[in-house]
């Protein structure tokens, strides 16, 4: 299983040198950076490589300008930033000194609960960073994000505050990490609060009311099942601020600390492309998927029965998903669900023996040999598991980049028909490498 990244954010008033910092940090110009207020009005987002760990890094737009016509967008961005953000670094001018923005910054962030670093850049002499203990924060730390000064110290910095990702491993591991997601109002929290018995979560008929990942609890079978409620997630090209952003992040980061993703559905709307790239998604980061069909009393059986032809042709590129019937709100077919995602989750964890991996190989040859490609034959040789959570197989061939892409999902298909296990994604290396186990291969 993966585990979820961190999120920094990055924020600070306009022209401070907040994405000329973020494109030093993740090494690579990514950021817009220009000298009038109000350049990033969006965030941009990257992978920030760590000498021992790694985040996501988020750059947010300037706060503060009364003179940037986008200054409420913005001013929302940083809002949101700061209530999801795992690490935020606050960055200032060493050149212009403390501002009262940077002081109105700074009153905002000591009432965050969330680790800050103030970072004092343009300081190519670190001494004027002196300047910026009047904002009654930590020990500011200078740097240049223009020549590199100071990056090394921030980065060691960052790994040092930054919240142990081990902190969840502690303890008796659940039986299963379920994750469930949908568009916003698909009634995520009612489900887990029907589950769990107790309003554990916040209900409301506002899109967006959970705007991070909540993990809870429950009792199940001598062991915990762990419930994570994400935030709902509009349509890729309707996120224009940080906390829609935040929340595919977040949703993308429960995923990856899942076996089992529950997308949820509303069944009074039409099944929408952001469905289908939920259930994707879940596939993406390795989650075995089961589908929700929530409010389907308020169905009749004919509406419900167009639904599901409508849900399954959209479906068709998905590999054999269980769909269930549900009402969270009225708690029907909620038991069977729970035991549905449980069973995926187990499902995620299939592990196999060797022997009888390689005997389904031959007999899945057997049964559909593999396209030649330029008149030669494409021959798989062997096979072994490399990992599980989802369960990766890598395969020895004699000419892996010729095999077709259509017999690549024909082993997936087979494999999980073989073994009985829908909804889990299947991963298959292939590899020119000689059978480790061959004799004469020279490899223990």
């Amino acid at each position: 299983m993966h585990q979820a990244l961190p999120l920094a954010a990055i924020i600070g008033r306009p022209n401070v040198g907040k994405s000329t910092l973020f494109n030093r940090l993740i090494k690579q110009r990514k950021a817009i950076v220009g000298d009038r207020p109000g350049v990033t009005v969006d965030r941009v987002e990257a992978l920030w490589k760590l000498p021992h760990t790694q985040l996501l890094l988020v750059d947010t737009g300037g706060i503060g300008a009364e003179s940037c016509e986008l200054q409420e967008a913005i001013d929302m961005q940083v809002e949101a930033a700061l209530e999801v953000a795992d690490v935020v670094l606050f960055v200032v001018d060493g050149q212009s000194g403390p501002t009262p923005v940077d002081q109105a910054i700074a009153d905002k962030l000591r009432r965050q609960n969330v680790p800050t670093l103030l970072v004092v850049n343009k300081a190519e002499r670190p001494d004027v960073a002196l300047e910026f203990f009047s904002l009654g924060m930590d020990d500011p730390m200078p740097v240049s994000a223009a020549h590199g000064q100071g990056i090394r110290e921030l980065s060691e910095q960052v790994e040092v505050v930054i919240p142990s990702a081990e902190a969840e491993a502690e303890g008796e591991p659940p039986l299963a990490r379920i994750a469930v997601v949908g568009r916003p109002n698909a009634g995520k929290s009612t489900l887990v609060n029907a589950w769990l018995g107790r309003e554990r979560m916040v209900v409301s008929s506002i899109a967006g009311t959970t705007r991070d990942a909540i993990d809870a609890d429950l009792d199940y079978g001598g062991g915990t099942v762990r419930l994570i409620d994400t935030a709902g997630i509009r349509k890729h090209g309707r996120i224009n601020d940080v906390i829609e952003f935040v929340a595919v992040t977040k949703a993308r980061q429960a995923m990856a600390r899942a076996e089992a993703a529950v997308v949820l559905l509303d069944c009074s709307q039409t099944v929408a492309e952001q469905d289908l790239r939920l259930m994707s998604m879940a596939q993406e980061v390795g989650c075995a998927l089961v589908v929700a069909a929530n409010k389907v009393d308020a169905m009749s059986e004919d509406g419900w029965t167009y639904f599901r032809d409508r849900l399954d042709f959209r479906m068709r590129g998905l590999p054999d998903v269980p769909v269930r019937r549900i009402s969270a709100l009225n708690r029907k077919g909620l038991k069977g669900l729970l035991k549905e995602a449980v069973k995926a989750a187990e499902r995620n964890r299939f592990e196999i023996g060797t022997g009888e991996l390689n005997r389904w190989l031959q007999q899945a040859q057997r049964a559909q040999p593999a396209p030649s490609a330029d008149g030669q034959p494409v021959r798989l040789k062997y096979c072994i598991m490399a990992s599980t959570s989802p369960p990766t197989l890598r395969v020895f061939c004699n000419r892996p980049r010729q095999l077709k892409t259509s017999y690549r999902r024909y082993l997936e298909r087979e494999f999980r028909q073989a073994f009985k296990l829908p909804g889990v994604p299947v991963r298959l290396n292939f590899t020119a490498s000689d059978n480790p186990y061959a004799a004469g291969s020279g490899r223990v």
